[in-house]
């Protein structure tokens, strides 16, 4: 049901964003062919949170840099937009200073998302690994770093394993301490932003001779698309497709109800909750 979910909301995504941002959809790049996650990459561009390369391209091999991954989730988070963003009079890493991603660096350090390398860089960039990306969303999604134990000798089995947990490694064979493609990054982007997004409960458990609080991370009932892209989610029986011969395009009905027109013909649907 899952993948039933993403597949029928992928119309959602891209009736409602295209209308919205006049960008290239993946089957318009002249690599096309070259990329494996097309769904995950028509999205992300349609969302306006990666965009194609000079040439009409999107070089899905690609590595993707550090700078390049602040840029993707200070988007993402700003619901495709990209907010006025300014920069520090003294920036927080010394070589970030005239750097075309200096403010996305600034946006997410200051949310916790990204940290220096301790020697007062950043070195925007140096390419990013999978695991590395999978540190930044999590947070996006609200997860606290301190809390989880995203820091330390052991932060990334702890990262890996609260990935696969929220799904974001979903549809991939990765090493996620290798360097990650383009393509893969729209995957794990992809994901996130179905993923629940996730704040703390605050409880209190006793400790040795003293009491210590305790945070929980739980789901929250919003995903990164309902949350920042105000997203609307309907579920509910396919129980009725029309076609336009002349326009080439479908409306489908959930109970009855209208809930938008696409090219793409999800007939195979029908019948089902989705």
């Amino acid at each position: 049901m899952k993948t039933l979910n993403k597949t029928l909301s992928l119309v959602l995504v891209l009736v409602m964003v295209l209308g919205l941002f006049g960008v290239a959809s993946a089957t318009d790049f002249k690599d096309d062919a070259q990329i494996e996650n097309q769904k995950a990459v028509q999205t992300a561009v349609a969302l306006n949170i990666i965009n194609g390369k000079d040439g009409n391209t999107f070089d899905p091999t690609g590595i993707v840099k550090r700078g390049e991954m602040c840029k993707m989730i200070c988007v993402a988070l700003n619901g495709g937009t990209e907010p006025t963003l300014g920069t520090l009079a003294t920036p927080s890493f010394t070589d970030i200073a005239g750097h075309w991603a200096e403010k996305y660096v600034e946006y997410c350090y200051g949310l916790g998302i990204v940290a220096g390398n301790g020697d007062g860089t950043f070195a925007p960039e140096a390419t990013i690994t999978g695991t590395q990306a999978a540190k930044m969303l999590l947070i996006a999604l609200g997860y606290i770093s301190d809390y989880e134990g995203f820091t330390g000798e052991s932060w990334s089995v702890k990262v890996n394993t609260r990935a696969m947990e929220k799904g974001l490694y979903e549809d991939l064979a990765i090493d996620p301490n290798a360097g990650l493609n383009r393509d893969n990054a729209a995957q794990m982007v992809y994901n996130t932003l179905y993923a629940k997004m996730v704040m703390y409960d605050y409880g209190i458990a006793p400790g040795a001779g003293t009491v210590t609080g305790v945070a929980q991370a739980l789901d929250t009932d919003k995903t990164m698309l309902t949350a920042r892209y105000k997203l609307r989610e309907e579920s509910g029986k396919l129980d009725k497709i029309e076609y336009n011969k002349t326009e080439k395009t479908y409306t489908y009905y959930l109970d009855g109800a209208e809930v938008c027109e696409a090219t793409e013909d999800y007939s195979g649907l029908f019948g089902m909750k989705v």
